[in-house]
């Protein structure tokens, strides 16, 4: 690990160069710079696949005080330089006029005018756009719908902080409100100004009289006061803005790019403003440009909206800024959105953050006194050489005083902090010095966003004493200098001893490894990869820039993707969270990372083999049946008026029984209703959306990476439906088309794994059968045979699927999954021995040190049986066997069908390259092995199960072809069994 950390230049263009911290304001340009650390609050560690901790299962991630984990340095790097981003000047002015309760200068009146205009202007688009498309007409009344009042709250908690609007009133949501409606109003009566006009054309107001143009107007002859801000008048025109088409790629998330060298957006087009995408981030929404970590300078007006940003070593996390929020990219969020503290201040004995409003005023008594200058160490001096009595002096209140009288409204809580709390307001309105902690609650009060109440502060009566720059004690009131009582706390401390709690400004990443015993986090061992990976960039690693990122960058791409398409009872898990499919996923993939690590695994790994990526496909809670009625309003005309409901045909007794029984079992006779295409398609588009997202984040996976499906239960036959349909080779990947398919995996699938899969018994429904794709080339097959008509088929026969392998791995006590071996041939099946998956045993060592044998040329050795006699197996040897024991007889001959064999055996092999489908997983048994009961939890089972999770490592990450299979997963006859044929 230090050998690589030592390949980081620390350049412009490396990921772990210095943040160039933006200048402060009001003169104190000489302050040192606060190291501030990012943590978040999570069960699952995203910088440690393999530790146990990603099992989750929580019911509620609220209720339990889970552990703060700091993000690497690389990461903590990027989400530094894009909350830096974020400062903005007019933000700044704003807060600290209205901190001092005053009124805005002319010029930032103005400033502020312009950005209420387009607030209005903007939603008052909006909304007659969204009443036009839905046929209402509700500019009568004072506000058109409930979404104008939640619309208005959220642009102005965009564009303005807790603090300035509630100190303006022209910010007040009601007067936006008016605005708006008044701006409709407009709309409505120049749109029949323009209907009566005999020339056609459309009226509109005078050059000067834009929406923008009123405001700045009424800002600039606004008389300005001491004590409040005028109210702006709503806008005065008809002129409808055009604004540019806002596309949709399709699909949930944003396209996140991995962390590159930050560098300032240059190529924006007029069209595309309102959106911009800066290297490492995404941005959402308005962005007023600049580069992340350029720093903002005084007066500076530039700010982005929301940026997010790919965190951890999988870069399956995101987190969304200012909000600071972290949920997952390619998952929707199950009770794992976690918070993320932003902190500047740390007790010195843990590195544990400092609450973030302890922080700030720690922070804000920092700037007060200096302590980083000589002038405080010479008053340090001074102090103790007078006394108590001269510590007194140079010890800070930590909170305010508060006078004894109750608080009985707002007007009587204590004034804004100097330093804020509020995430958007501390990223906003300062430039880096401000520490903020997201929240999953809703903010109800603009007071309780920026201003703790005095019962909930946390050292309220403290003092703190300010050793140097960089080192402060926070002294209770007992431990406080105190010329009365004789405490002179300020000399222990000078002398180095410990008084009261010691906090430090700055975070020490090596500190916190050695406290909290972690190694290293920014350059972890990544899971799955060889020293030789290769990267899957079709461009390849650029030839300038930091050599260390660009090892890292190649490390961290995974060649072989397995989307996990789940089965009934989703629905379910909507209710009961710890059933939720995507937690089973999570200990899914921290098994399988696990196992490639194993030295047992990784000499079967083809050599350009660089990890398996596991993901969800959560396609059930995007389908909502409306207790068994469609989903979309144009399908209500299939019914009767006065149609009937689930709840109008069920019973009232056993609630919750009916309720668990409806929301896992209907999945089934809703697939097997008119509801299936619906179904599909939900199926379809979720796969097609997570692997979009997934090639956006991983640039050259569509082209040079391998994709492989596992459908469990119902997912399975589903799976097997789609692929019927499935193109033989479907085209390159658009990622610049707007829209996904719906119909087809935009994938090819490499191989099929099935769990507990009904899909046979579903082929036996529509009389079909496994039948190898036409013209499907896969490795080590005969050209030949793939176009054979009596072995393959076409595209649209159901089980001819568009597959290089396929797998059915089913529990012996599963009620759910059948045999697919005989959809094949029957007879073929019947020849077959009952095939296990090789068990993580020393008999599975030995089939895999026979297949390295095998990759050698070396012949393996069947080992003997032990109850096997060595000379009588040595004489067996020698003798040489006769004619009769070397030929079938002359009946066997007969009813033999040598045809039917060979064509079973190559549609076997052209379906999976060990010449069968189906594999059993081995029972625990014992006496205590008992079918009946083991049924109960067979279907559930598969996720945790060693057995497969190994032969899931091998089978997708060995070389393809017949030639590279396990000796053990290779199809068996059964001993002097004749291939007959039937009736």
């Amino acid at each position: 690990m230090a050998s690589n950390a030592t390949t980081h230049n620390y350049g412009p263009a490396c990921r772990l160069a210095p943040i160039p911290y933006p200048k402060p304001i009001e003169g104190l340009e000489e302050i040192p710079p606060i190291k501030a650390q990012f943590f978040y609050s999570s069960p699952i560690p995203i910088d440690d696949p393999l530790s146990a901790a990603t099992i989750v299962g929580s019911s509620d991630a609220k209720s339990s005080k889970l552990p703060l984990r700091p993000f690497s340095p690389g990461d903590n790097i990027a989400l530094e330089k894009a909350w830096l981003g974020f400062a903005s000047g007019r933000d700044g002015r704003n807060h600290r006029q209205a901190v001092r309760n005053r009124s805005p200068s002319p010029a930032l009146s103005k400033e502020n005018a312009v950005k209420l205009a387009a607030i209005v202007t903007q939603l008052a688009t909006k909304h007659k756009e969204k009443h036009d498309r839905e046929g209402q007409s509700p500019y009568a009344s004072a506000v058109c719908c409930q979404e104008l009042v939640i619309d208005a709250s959220a642009e102005l908690r965009k564009e303005f902080c807790a603090v300035t609007r509630r100190r303006q009133q022209s910010l007040d949501h009601d007067q936006v409100i008016q605005g708006v409606m008044a701006q409709l109003k407009r709309f409505r009566s120049n749109l029949n100004a323009s209907e009566t006009d005999q020339a056609g054309k459309p009226t509109s107001l005078p050059l000067g009289t834009s929406p923008i143009q009123s405001y700045i107007t009424a800002a600039e002859t606004r008389p300005s006061t001491a004590s409040g801000d005028g109210q702006l008048p709503p806008l005065a025109t008809g002129v409808m803005p055009t604004r540019p088409p806002v596309l949709d790629d399709g699909i949930s998330g944003k396209p996140f790019v991995r962390v590159e060298p930050a560098t300032r957006s240059s190529n924006t087009t007029p069209e595309d403003k309102s959106t911009r995408t800066v290297p490492g981030h995404v941005t959402q929404g308005k962005t007023e440009a600049k580069g992340v970590g350029q720093g903002v300078l005084e007066g500076s007006d530039q700010g982005t909206e929301s940026v997010e940003i790919p965190v951890g070593i999988s870069r399956l996390h995101m987190v969304s800024l200012p909000v600071l929020q972290m949920k997952p990219i390619y998952w929707s969020p199950v009770n794992d959105i976690s918070v993320v503290l932003r902190a500047t201040w740390f007790y010195r004995d843990t590195m544990i953050p400092v609450e973030p409003a302890v922080a700030n005023h720690l922070e804000a008594g920092y700037r007060e006194l200096r302590p980083w200058t000589e002038t405080w160490g010479d008053e340090i001096k001074s102090a103790l050489n007078v006394g108590p009595l001269g510590e007194e002096k140079v010890s800070h209140r930590l909170w305010p005083e508060i006078t004894g009288k109750r608080l009985k409204s707002k007007e009587d809580y204590p004034q804004d902090p100097p330093i804020s709390s509020d995430p958007f307001c501390a990223a906003r309105c300062f430039c880096g010095e401000a520490a903020a902690e997201g929240s999953l609650e809703p903010v109800h009060s603009e007071q309780e966003a920026s201003t703790p109440l005095p019962e909930s502060r946390s050292f309220a009566n403290y003092h703190v004493i300010y050793k140097d720059g960089a080192v402060a004690f926070l002294l209770k009131p007992s431990l406080k200098p105190s010329a009365y009582y004789g405490r002179k706390p300020v000399s222990k401390i000078m002398k180095g001893m410990t008084v009261g709690i010691p906090v430090i400004r700055g975070f020490d990443f090596p500190t916190w490894e050695r406290i909290h015993e972690k190694r290293p986090s920014d350059h972890p061992k990544k899971t799955g990869h060889t020293a030789q990976a290769q990267s899957l960039n079709g461009s390849g690693a650029e030839q300038s820039g930091c050599p260390g990122c660009r090892l890292d960058r190649d490390r961290g791409q995974v060649t072989d993707l397995i989307l996990i398409a789940h089965g009934i009872g989703q629905k379910f898990a909507e209710r009961v969270e710890s059933f939720h499919f995507t937690h089973a996923v999570n200990a899914f993939r921290r098994a399988v990372n696990v196992e490639l690590e194993n030295p047992v695994i990784k000499p079967v790994l083809r050599p350009n083999q660089n990890g398996i990526m596991v993901l969800p496909v959560n396609w059930r809670h995007l389908l909502s049946f409306e207790d068994g009625g469609p989903t979309h309003e144009g399908d209500k005309a299939s019914y009767a008026p006065d149609g009937f409901t689930l709840k109008d045909i069920e019973p009232t007794t056993i609630p919750a029984v009916r309720s668990m029984i409806s929301d896992v079992m209907f999945d089934i006779p809703f697939y097997m209703s008119h509801h299936k295409p619906k179904m599909i398609a939900a199926l379809v588009g979720e796969a097609n959306r997570v692997f979009r997202l997934w090639c956006r984040n991983n640039p050259g996976f569509a082209e040079n990476g391998r994709v492989h499906l596992i459908g469990h239960s119902l997912g399975s036959a589903m799976a097997v439906e789609v692929l019927s349909q499935q193109p033989t080779r479907v085209p390159r990947l658009d990622l610049t088309r707007s829209s996904q398919d719906t119909m087809f995996f935009e994938f090819d699938t490499t191989n099929l794994f099935l769990l507990g899969s009904p899909a046979a018994f579903f082929l036996l429904l529509e009389r079909g059968g496994l039948v190898p794709r036409r013209g499907r080339l896969k490795p080590g097959a005969d050209a030949v045979d793939t176009v054979a008509k009596d072995i393959v088929s076409d595209v649209g026969t159901f089980g001819c699927i568009a597959v290089d392998n396929i797998y059915n791995i089913l529990a012996k006590e599963d009620p759910i999954a059948y045999l697919l071996n005989g959809t094949i041939d029957p007879v073929y099946a019947a020849s077959l021995k009952v095939a296990y998956v090789p068990s993580t045993a020393t008999s599975f060592l030995k089939s895999v040190g026979d297949t390295i044998r095998g990759m050698a040329g070396i012949a393996p050795q069947p080992a003997p049986s032990p109850s096997a006699d060595p000379a009588a197996l040595a004489s067996r040897s020698n003798k040489k066997p006769s004619l009769m024991q070397r030929l079938p007889s002359q009946l066997e001959l007969e009813v033999h069908d040598f045809s039917r064999e060979e064509l079973a055996e190559k549609k076997a092999f052209l379906l999976n390259d060990n010449g069968q489908i189906d594999w059993y997983l081995r029972s625990g048994g014992g006496p205590l092995d008992v079918q009946y009961l083991n049924m109960l939890s067979a279907h559930t089972s598969y996720w945790t199960n060693q057995d497969l999770i190994r032969l899931l490592c091998m089978e997708v990450g060995r070389k393809p072809g017949r030639e590279n299979t396990l000796p053990s997963m290779r199809a068996v006859k059964v001993g002097k069994r004749a291939f007959v044929t039937r009736g």
